[in-house]
């Protein structure tokens, strides 16, 4: 019971302690300019939330606010107030796992030797569909649902529509948009298509076909009208791509062409100026034997940063590659998995968190990668076999589960294959035919 107490009572300790210091502070702060060097001493507690109110104590801090700024390492936090040897800063939004903390007056800059440990917190939503549900697209989004094991891959559009491929096994599918701002759901496309992404310079939206050479060119501006762009073989060819049966494609913004990979093992490039198709090389690691394990090639990216090179979630192969498309002659590596070792889905002795390359990957579907103004990178993964979202910083190169549990199928996580990122990140949750929202806090 003593202990109970103490427990309880030591928050509240620390807080009329610090509440003293400022109040004291205030009182004084006349008789002193705070002129001298800038010095620190500690900061607590040393790990928080977004908005976690931290203390930094130290010397010559001053009592001017607008003249000072905390950053938790590239990410400036907000001082609420400033008195003299204390600050009082809330940390900002997702600067990253393991922060430095740094504290700029004028020409004087200086940082903590300990670490922050921020703390993510991820809260999930329905955005439409209902777990055993049959399929409805078309009218607000309460009604909107779409049959289990149905969706796919998915993207955003600036305005914060998403937009989900779906299918019936290979038989019926097509393209869906769910928008949340307009409470609405439409199918746009009525055939099968394997891929979608959203291009930023023609503002539209380009969807690859099943088993034909057909890329459809969507435009959002125009109540979402659909044209039919065909692929077309170079003449002479160097080497025939089978463009018949592309797969997913991603868009470099250094060369301007989109690249894409087929079904039979190829990497192929083209320009929406012609649409002739040039091949590159055979890919390296996709290891799929069974027609139908070929859709496991679902997602392509580029770098937000490093624009030339190109990520591949190979599921059929449990791993994430990486090649620069600006060095032909360079070898198509390992990013994250390993090669056709796949994490047990119920095992809970494999590494699932950890070091990229070391740990296990279980039907990896569609990725996601984001980079903020701080200079944190961070590529989201639907891992379908494990249930989870999977997180990697793309700076440290450690793996953490995002959400879901390892194994457990659940409203939260289910079977995600399709997933983006725009501001939230949404997934398709193909288990239960649910388009879910998770919020980055």
């Amino acid at each position: 019971m003593k202990k109970k107490i103490t427990q309880t009572l030591l928050p509240i300790i620390m807080g009329l302690s610090v509440i003293t210091q400022f109040a004291c502070s205030d009182d004084n702060k006349s008789g002193s300019n705070y002129n001298g060097p800038l010095k620190l001493t500690t900061f607590y507690p040393d790990s928080g939330y977004l908005s976690s109110k931290i203390i930094i104590e130290g010397e010559n801090l001053g009592t001017d606010a607008s003249k000072l700024s905390v950053y938790f390492n590239k990410k400036k936090g907000y001082i609420s107030q400033a008195a003299g040897n204390i600050l009082m800063v809330y940390a900002p939004k997702l600067p990253g796992d393991t922060c430095i903390i740094s504290v700029v007056k004028g020409n004087d800059a200086l940082t903590f030797d300990n670490k922050f440990r921020y703390i993510s917190r991820f809260t999930v939503e329905n955005v439409c569909g209902k777990t055993g549900s049959r399929y409805n697209i078309g009218g607000d989004l309460a009604s909107t649902t779409i049959e289990g094991w149905r969706l796919k891959v998915g993207c955003c559009d600036p305005e914060g529509n998403y937009y989900s491929c779906y299918s019936w096994f290979g038989h019926n599918g097509g393209l869906a948009l769910i928008s949340e701002k307009k409470n609405l759901s439409k199918k746009i496309i009525s055939e099968l298509v394997n891929d979608v992404m959203y291009h930023k310079v023609t503002e539209k939206l380009y969807a690859v076909s099943t088993q034909k050479n057909v890329i459809y060119e969507i435009d959002p501006s125009n109540d979402w009208k659909v044209k039919r762009r065909y692929l077309k073989p170079q003449d002479p060819p160097d080497k025939q791509v089978d463009y018949n049966s592309t797969s997913c494609i991603a868009y470099c913004t250094v060369d301007g062409y989109f690249y894409g990979r087929t079904a039979t093992k190829q990497l192929f490039r083209f320009k929406l100026e012609d649409m002739v198709c040039e091949y590159i090389k055979n890919d390296k690691y996709n290891t799929s034997v069974a027609e139908a394990e070929n859709n496991y090639i679902v997602s392509m990216m580029f770098g937000p940063t490093d624009p030339t090179k190109l990520y591949t979630s190979y599921g059929v192969s449990s791993l994430i590659s990486v090649q620069d498309v600006a060095k032909p002659e360079s070898e198509e590596e390992i990013y994250a998995g390993h090669l056709n070792v796949r994490a047990d889905g119920s095992s809970t002795t494999q590494v699932i968190n950890g070091y990229r390359t070391d740990c296990l990957f279980s039907w990896n579907n569609q990725m996601s990668i984001i980079a903020d103004e701080s200079g944190q990178k961070s590529m989201y993964i639907a891992d379908a076999g494990t249930q989870t979202i999977r997180k990697i910083d793309m700076n440290t190169g450690m793996i953490t589960t995002v959400v879901g549990r390892q194994g457990v199928q659940g409203n939260q996580s289910g079977t995600p294959l399709g997933l983006t990122v725009k501001g939230d990140l949404y997934i398709s949750d193909c288990g239960s035919g649910c388009v879910r929202k998770l919020s980055l806090r």
